[in-house]
C-alpha cells in the first residue's frame, strides 16, 4: 500500500492541462472530458488513502461509482491549467461521499458531488474498506471536518416544479 504523507487539510489537488483531444466543436472542453478530469481527480484521492494500483492488483481492490452529479460553471479552453480538489465529506466504511471542484487559476470551472463503493474485484461485488485503508480514510475525512461543505453539495435538478409520486 502507498505510504505517502496524507494532505494536511484533508484535500488532494490534481493539475492538469487541457488537451486538444478534449475540444469539442464549440471549441470548448467538451462534458465528458470535464469528467475524465474528475476521474483523474479521483485516481489521485484513492492513491492518497493508498488504493493505487499495487494496491489494485495485490488486493483486488477497487471502488466503483454510484452516483454523480455535475455542474458546469464556465468553459475550459485548449491549454487551460486546471486544479481539481477532490476531499472526502463521509464514509461508512463501504462508501464514499466525495466533492469535488475544479479551477482555472481562482475561477470556479465545475463541481462534482459523488457517491462510490469499496468493490471486490474477484467476486464482483461491494466489500467493506480493508481496515488499513479504512484509517487513511478517516484521517483524510477527519482532517477536511473544520471546512464547510461547499454550498453546491446535496442539491438536486429540477425546474421548480412539483415531481410526480408514483
Amino acid at each position: 500500500m502507498n505510504e505517502r504523507a496524507l494532505p494536511a487539510h484533508g484535500i488532494v489537488i490534481t493539475e492538469l492541462a487541457v488537451k486538444p483531444e478534449w475540444l469539442d466543436y464549440n471549441d470548448h472542453m467538451n462534458v465528458a472530458y470535464y469528467i475524465a478530469a474528475f476521474d483523474l481527480g479521483i485516481e489521485d484521492l484513492k492513491s492518497a488513502y493508498g488504493l493505487d494500483e499495487t494496491y489494485r492488483k495485490a488486493h483486488q481492490r477497487s471502488t466503483v461509482a454510484l452516483e454523480a452529479h455535475v455542474t458546469y460553471q464556465n468553459e475550459a479552453a485548449l491549454g487551460d491549467r486546471l486544479r481539481i480538489e477532490s476531499r472526502i465529506l463521509a464514509t461508512d466504511g463501504k462508501r464514499l461521499h466525495l466533492c469535488q471542484a475544479m479551477y482555472r487559476g481562482e475561477t470556479l470551472l465545475a463541481t462534482q458531488e459523488a457517491m462510490s463503493i469499496s468493490f471486490d474485484l474477484a467476486a464482483r461485488r461491494s466489500c467493506p474498506f480493508d481496515p488499513a485503508l479504512k484509517i487513511r480514510i478517516e484521517a483524510l475525512q477527519q482532517a477536511q471536518t473544520a471546512l464547510p461543505a461547499p454550498g453546491w453539495v446535496g442539491r438536486t435538478i429540477g425546474l421548480g416544479t412539483p415531481r410526480p409520486t408514483r
